[in-house]
């Protein structure tokens, strides 16, 4: 169900025993959201994982687990600190990212994970 290397990943970035890592995975497999339940920008990263490692992914408990076609867990990583949160300016909300930066002066996409800069 889950390759040694998954585990030895599972291990050295949560420390859980080698039961509980199985016991993750496993937990992971039952509970996880799937890359479509997520917003655009979440689940466009979610996807480049796929493509680029694996078949499919799921995020649980703020890890992102990868798997083969077969269900065998590949690997897993904690998600970036911008996932699955909204971003603000002020207090508004940006709802489109892309287009907030087309039409208010900003630049570069990396900015918007880190927080927005504009041009002076």
């Amino acid at each position: 169900m889950t390759t040694l290397h998954a585990l030895q990943r599972t291990y050295e970035r949560t420390r859980f025993d080698l039961a509980t890592s199985e016991r993750f995975i496993l937990n992971a497999i039952k509970r996880g959201k799937p890359a479509d339940a997520f917003r655009a920008r979440e689940r466009e990263y979610l996807q480049s994982k796929e493509i680029k490692y694996g078949h499919w992914t799921v995020v649980y408990n703020f890890f992102c687990f990868i798997f083969s076609e077969a269900g065998d867990c590949i690997t897993m990583f904690p998600v970036p600190k911008w996932f699955g949160k909204k971003l603000y300016d002020g207090k508004q909300e940006i709802r489109n990212a892309k287009k907030y930066i087309r039409y208010n002066n900003y630049y570069e996409q990396e900015d918007i994970e880190y927080g927005l800069r504009k041009v002076s």
